[in-house]
């Protein structure tokens, strides 16, 4: 080959330069057309630091039952002290995840109290002196029991608006809540009279990237932010006691499924009085008031808003925030939560001949039965979901759905056993639920905002937990045959989940066209016929926390209504801190007057309930209010109490009979 002369080389050096220099115009021009293109795209306004304000109701009186709800007062920021409710870390946090997930910033500012209505008016002073100097502590409590009004509706938002999912609050580890620095003060709102504080509630959620999105399209993007509307009762006690069902919602669950203690998991402010059916708030009895018009009635409401704000990703913020282990990173795994079972009380309940808990053998027979009630809850602390499916009682082949004409919604059969251990004689039932996903219990990356499941689709989503709440019907063990001492008994409580298999904690066996393969289980439905259950490859250890296991303690009669008061009920509505009063006579003529002559030894003013009696049980029966033949207030020994005889409802000679109980109206600092 012949060498280049000089020339040559120099014209094919400027070639190569040319080419470079277009190569390098053709590229700025691109990446300038780039930037054009992203300073056009809309940007999410930033997020602000103000925090929802709420509103009171006026102070206008209200003195009929429809009482006008429209005129708000607009109540003040509460700003932050030093008392809170500080979240708390994860004692057995999952390990840290690598890849992004989301994270949501959950604020609200309301107001909570303590209703004075109820006490007399010599007393109410006094009584208004001594919550004005409560601890803090006390109302650091009573504001959680305001935030959790929000549940249901967060909880099962998917039914309140078409297109959207779940939008739950964190665990109530992670909320922090700050008092006013200014302390309670005395307000009248609505006409009613409050001992009242300020409050600002925060939290985060962390869920998977995509989660917050599909839970609200208002948050699929960071920065973006959805205002959820909420009215609540000042006071957030007693709210049975006071608005009847009226705010309660019990869409998805049996009649009668809600009582005293447990109406916050129903409650709704939207909920109307003329609102029933299997799809609507009321199916136990229609109220006379929507939620509304009682809460203003009765109590006096605070209309606020819950704010969710998607952030941006911040990892040492995802790393506090985080709850929760995974026990199983490729299957669902269901854990049985022990705490809860702490949530428990006594009832006593009349059962007629024909009751459903008779037919699902869920009582030892008719008549007054004494109850030990207590919240049952299933935590599916695996990665992936417990997935049932369609209810569906046209399934003759497998039979693992169970139609109850009397709850009216699909049982899955055998899916926990109660039990009091040691006392095997003693009614122990197996139960058949509707398997849903009811509460979000972990805050991480693998457990979203939203599931798809219901009483008709049933499955338990990762991450969430299937809760069986004390006061539904036939969760209970029946205690009636149980042998107590004088002084009570401690046993041990017990809730098995699977024990029988049929839930697949684990992968399920499937033919080559991915059918699930179903086996005997051994067992059979009423009627004789066999129950199927679905093939399992079950994971190592799959029932080691399936157990929970608890020591209670029975006394020798009562129930919760003759049980301390936990969370500071006063006044004479209240169902707890009664005790049962000697009589000489309880026995009377059914339906004749009854003239009381009260004990001398009674601490005047006191609350008087009077309440029916149990010829089998022997003993008064302790009432709730809403139950109560006779509740009031007495001033002194001479005030007149009278009631017409109830005829005793397990007598079959039809004989008369009653128990008197009493309760403080209010137990000051000092005694």
């Amino acid at each position: 080959m012949n060498e280049l002369t000089e020339g040559q080389l120099l014209r094919y050096w400027l070639f190569v330069i040319l080419l470079f220099f277009i190569g390098l115009l053709v590229i700025l021009t691109g990446c300038e057309q780039t930037i054009d293109d992203i300073s056009q795209t809309a940007v999410a306004p930033p997020l602000t630091d103000a925090s929802p304000i709420p509103t009171t109701l006026s102070e206008e009186s209200v003195t009929s039952e429809q009482a006008n709800v429209t005129t708000t007062l607009t109540a003040t920021p509460t700003a932050k002290s030093v008392a809170t409710v500080e979240p708390t870390p994860s004692l057995t946090a999952p390990a840290v995840i690598n890849q992004e997930g989301a994270l949501v910033r959950v604020s609200m500012a309301s107001q909570v109290g303590v209703l004075l209505d109820e006490i007399p008016a010599e007393m109410r002073d006094i009584v208004a002196a001594d919550l004005l100097a409560q601890p803090e502590e006390e109302w650091l409590a009573r504001t959680m029991r305001q935030v959790r009004l929000t549940r249901n509706r967060l909880n099962f938002r998917n039914f309140i608006y078409a297109g959207k999912g779940q939008l739950p609050l964190p665990p109530t580890e992670l909320w922090d809540i700050r008092l006013d620095t200014n302390g309670p003060t005395r307000q009248t709102i609505q006409g009613h009279d409050l001992i009242m504080t300020g409050y600002t509630f925060t939290s985060t959620l962390l869920t998977a990237e995509q989660s917050p999105g599909q839970a609200e399209p208002a948050l699929a993007a960071v920065g973006g932010m959805w205002d959820e509307p909420f009215v609540f009762p000042v006071d957030p006690d007693l709210l049975l006691q006071r608005t009847g069902n009226a705010c309660i919602n019990e869409g998805g669950f049996p009649p009668n499924s809600f009582d005293s203690e447990n109406i916050w998991h129903f409650y709704d402010f939207d909920c109307t009085a003329d609102s029933s059916g299997a799809a609507g708030c009321h199916r136990t009895y229609l109220p006379n008031l929507s939620c509304r018009e009682a809460l203003a009635a009765r109590v006096g409401e605070v209309e606020t808003i819950m704010r969710f704000e998607r952030l941006v990703w911040d990892d040492e913020l995802a790393n506090q925030v985080r709850l929760g282990d995974v026990t199983s990173g490729e299957t669902a795994d269901l854990t049985a939560v022990a705490d809860d079972l702490a949530n428990n009380r006594i009832i006593y309940r009349y059962f007629e001949a024909n009751d459903c808990a008779l037919a699902e053998g869920a009582v030892g027979g008719s008549g007054w039965r004494r109850l030990f009630q207590f919240d049952a809850t299933v935590w599916n602390t695996g990665e992936r979901p417990l997935h049932i499916g369609r209810a569906n009682v046209e399934d003759t082949e497998n039979n693992v759905f169970t139609y109850s004409p009397c709850h009216d919604h699909f049982h899955y059969t055998n899916y926990g056993d109660f039990f009091l251990q040691d006392v095997m004689d003693l009614t122990s039932s197996k139960q058949a639920f509707c398997v849903q996903s009811t509460i979000r219990m972990s805050n991480n990356e693998t457990t979203p905002l939203t599931h798809d499941y219901s009483c008709s689709f049933q499955g338990i989503q990762a991450g969430w937990a299937d809760e069986y709440v004390a006061g539904l019907d036939t969760q209970w063990v029946d205690i009636t045959d149980l042998e107590i001492s004088p002084e009570g008994t401690a046993v041990q409580l017990g809730f098995t989940s699977n024990g029988d298999q049929f839930l697949c904690e684990g992968t399920p066996v499937v033919d080559e066209n991915g059918v699930q393969l179903w086996e005997p289980s051994g067992l059979t439905t009423p009627n004789g016929t066999n129950i199927n259950r679905p093939q399992c490859d079950f994971i190592s250890e799959w029932d080691v926390n399936n157990q929970a296991v608890a020591e209670v303690f029975v006394p020798s009669t009562g129930g919760f209504v003759t049980a301390p008061c936990t969370n500071g009920e006063i006044g004479p509505l209240r169902n707890c801190g009664f005790v049962e009063v000697e009589i000489e006579d309880p026995m009377c003529e059914p339906g004749t007057a009854v003239e009381l002559t009260l004990p001398e030894l009674l601490r005047y003013p006191a609350i008087l309930r009077v309440c029916e009696r149990s010829v089998a049980l022997g003993t008064g029966i302790a009432c709730t209010y809403e139950t109560s033949l006779v509740n009031k207030i007495i001033a002194n020994r001479s005030e007149p109490v009278s009631f017409t005889c109830p005829t005793m409802r397990d007598s079959n000679e039809l004989e008369g009979g009653f128990a008197l109980y009493t309760a403080p109206i209010f137990e000051f600092e000092q005694d």
